[in-house]
């Protein structure tokens, strides 16, 4: 899937402008903003239950709005306003299975019975964490090659939340070719998971964060120097975490070892590595403390 330069208005107010960036085969994405940001609104008008006012979605080179199958492609729950809440989970299912032409309906019964999901429950009188694991099982047995899940963890317990996330991974890696955009608020969970970190911020993606990479090209430092003067190469280069007096903590997204010299020729008290987290990404970018002034 490829997203060109997107952008929703709602009542003549701009919700989303300029998103741009690509989902691949067998990778898992997390998309992360601070409430309000867009999250919602973008999986809508990926969808496409939103139309944009500019920008497209492509699948295959080919734009959902000029081919309607596609959109058979996306898979998306819209917990806000979703409409399975007044029907019992055989109906859903046949729903699904007319919605989705590759819908999977063996795998579907056997989900279903391995997680002992009887068909004739009411979807709105099962419990949240029982919600979250048949929209996981409706999301896998579409077949459909984009999942976009909206905090899809919310609310689950320990066992389910595991049952949740093992399915899923289960059912992207390999073969399968498929993907999955997961926003969610707990960045903990989702590091462990994914494979990159869409930071959503100003209505626009921000940054494209490839963990991997991340992991061997960031650091997170804690620097004390002789004064409270902060040095310009640590402005310069770092997004502040924490100032308590003058000890800093902050990012560096891009750690050389020019860079480190540099910082080594500032003479500090102290220079010390601590471990980073996707969290300390997120609270680095989106922070309205975000940058060392």
């Amino acid at each position: 899937m490829k997203v060109n330069n997107l952008r929703k208005q709602m009542d003549d107010r701009i919700i989303i402008n300029q998103i741009n960036f690509e989902l691949y085969d067998n990778e898992i994405v997390g998309l992360i903003g601070r409430n309000g940001s867009g999250k919602t609104t973008l999986f809508r008008t990926l969808a496409g239950d939103y139309l944009p006012e500019a920008g497209d979605i492509l699948i295959d080179d080919v734009s959902i709005y000029q081919e309607v199958s596609k959109k058979g492609e996306i898979f998306y729950i819209d917990e806000l306003d979703n409409f399975l809440k007044t029907y019992n989970l055989k109906k859903i299912n046949g729903f699904y299975r007319a919605a989705y032409p590759m819908f999977n309906q063996d795998l579907y019964l056997q989900l279903m019975k391995e997680n002992q999901l009887p068909d004739h429950l009411s979807y709105r009188r099962m419990s949240k964490g029982m919600q979250g694991l048949y929209q996981m099982i409706l999301a896998i047995s579409s077949s459909a090659k984009y999942l976009l899940l909206d905090e899809p963890f919310d609310g689950l317990d320990v066992i389910i939340r595991k049952k949740v996330i093992g399915m899923l991974l289960g059912h992207i890696a390999g073969e399968h070719g498929r993907c999955a955009l997961i926003a969610s608020h707990n960045l903990k969970e989702l590091e462990d998971i994914i494979d990159r970190a869409l930071l959503l911020k100003g209505k626009t993606i921000i940054r494209d964060y490839r963990l991997e990479s991340m992991r061997e090209n960031a650091r997170k430092l804690q620097l004390v120097f002789k004064t409270k003067k902060i040095p310009d190469v640590v402005k310069e280069n770092s997004k502040l975490l924490t100032l308590q007096g003058r000890v800093i903590t902050a990012v560096f997204e891009r750690f050389t070892p020019d860079l480190a010299a540099a910082l080594r020729e500032q003479d500090p008290l102290l220079m010390e590595e601590l471990p980073l987290s996707l969290e300390d990404l997120f609270e680095a970018n989106l922070s309205r403390e975000g940058f060392i002034q």
